[in-house]
């Protein structure tokens, strides 16, 4: 069960990375001033957004659970 944990772990801790690089990278191309007009003028890009931020922040709390839980699991093997 514990030696399960850190496979999931690592797991989890990839997607996040994965997930989280791919939103933010996305946000990018809306942070400056062109990007604030576009999203002022353009409902379709105000979603874009908001779904890259869900994505960010989504990707990042997967990641700290995906280490939170590879700790544990290397923690668990150690005993």
């Amino acid at each position: 069960m514990r030696a399960g944990a850190l496979g999931v772990g690592v797991f989890l801790l990839a997607i996040g990375i994965v997930i989280f690089w791919l939103g933010y990278s996305d946000l990018q191309q809306y942070g400056g001033l062109f990007g604030q007009i576009s999203q002022s003028l353009s409902a379709d890009v105000r979603n874009k957004v908001a779904q890259d931020q869900f994505m960010a922040v989504g990707g990042g709390v997967a990641a700290i659970l995906g280490l939170a839980v590879t700790i544990y699991g290397l923690a668990a093997n150690q005993k």
